[in-house]
């Protein structure tokens, strides 16, 4: 029986406080704005061909744009490209030759190499001085 006064209630509740709330000309204003109800045409003494003209004028920049912003693009991922495979040349050398290559993004991924020739000089020496 609670169920069905809660829902009677908001059956009737609802649809007043919609009215008094959209009954507001702000809110009419806002909503027309908003969600775009009303579109006129255009002004009927407006000539159609200069429009016409200017729209197609609009579209060419557009595609200029697109087109100056596509060979951007292109250029860009190009110079990632080569420094991706230089990069790459210079990991696959300094591999090649047993050398570690300072820096680099994927440096701390790389397993440490020691070298042999050179750390027993060393640690000859830490024995010598002590």
């Amino acid at each position: 029986m609670r169920l069905e006064a809660y829902k009677f209630g908001l059956y009737i509740s609802v649809p007043i406080f919609a009215s008094i709330i959209f009954n507001e000309p702000e809110v009419q204003k806002w909503c027309a704005d908003y969600f775009k109800f009303l579109t006129y045409p255009a002004n009927p003494n407006t000539n159609l061909r200069e429009e016409f003209e200017q729209l197609a004028k609009q579209r060419e920049l557009e595609k200029e744009k697109r087109a100056k912003y596509a060979e951007e693009v292109q250029r860009m991922q190009d110079n990632a490209r080569r420094s991706r495979e230089g990069r790459e040349a210079a990991l696959k050398t300094a591999d090649e030759n047993g050398s570690e290559l300072q820096g680099g993004r994927w440096n701390w991924l790389r397993w440490p190499v020691r070298r042999t020739a050179e750390a027993a000089p060393v640690e000859s020496n830490q024995t010598a001085s002590r």
